[in-house]
């Protein structure tokens, strides 16, 4: 895929980008400003994943952000919504829900599935580094196949969990006894 940049983006790029990935096309430009190609965006590229798939890993990353960390990234043409303000009590319960989105996915997907997840999307790993941290007797080639596969089929699963995720809060709005939740048996399990 051939990019066209300008004479200080190229100049930049080369500073940030080694010449191997610069080689490999492992970058992308974002806002002019150059950055290594994610393994969502690797394996959207690829086709190895729909564009639904891309979407649930971002609304992911963002629960995951404001849920863990307490930031929240807003889309490109985000609107600021002026008229409600926050005070400390609301963004802690804000902040709440986000959690909540996370550890369901991580409930209905499993465990390995929230470390594929982490390592993809919160640390930005390649399929190389993931395949050391995953399958580390495996040699490098055969790991990155086998991560990116991985990789792949549990994003493919997320926007599935996502929409069971929104059924069962739409259902628990509707129920007068809260009864047994599944995130009580969750973190009964830690």
């Amino acid at each position: 895929m051939t990019q066209t940049i300008s004479k200080e983006t190229q100049r930049t790029l080369n500073a940030v980008v080694t010449p191997e990935r610069q080689r490999r096309s492992e970058w992308t430009l974002q806002h002019g400003a150059p950055r290594v190609r994610s393994a969502v965006k690797t394996l959207l590229n690829s086709e190895y994943i729909e564009q639904d798939a891309a979407d649930a890993a971002e609304r992911w990353l963002r629960a995951y952000n404001l849920g863990k960390n307490d930031y929240v990234e807003y889309d490109e043409n985000h609107v600021m919504n002026t008229t409600v303000k926050h005070d400390e009590v609301s963004w802690q319960m804000l902040r709440a829900v986000s959690w909540r989105e996370v550890a369901f996915v991580r409930s209905h997907l499993g465990r390995q599935a929230h470390q594929l997840f982490e390592l993809m999307l919160v640390d930005e790993k390649p399929f190389g580094q993931i395949a050391e941290i995953v399958f580390p007797s495996l040699g490098l080639t055969t790991g990155i196949t086998r991560s990116s596969a991985a990789c792949a089929m549990v994003l493919s699963q997320l926007p599935g969990a996502f929409k069971a995720y929104d059924r069962w809060v739409k259902n628990q709005s509707h129920r007068q006894d809260r009864g047994d939740c599944w995130l009580s048996k969750e973190m009964s399990e830690k």
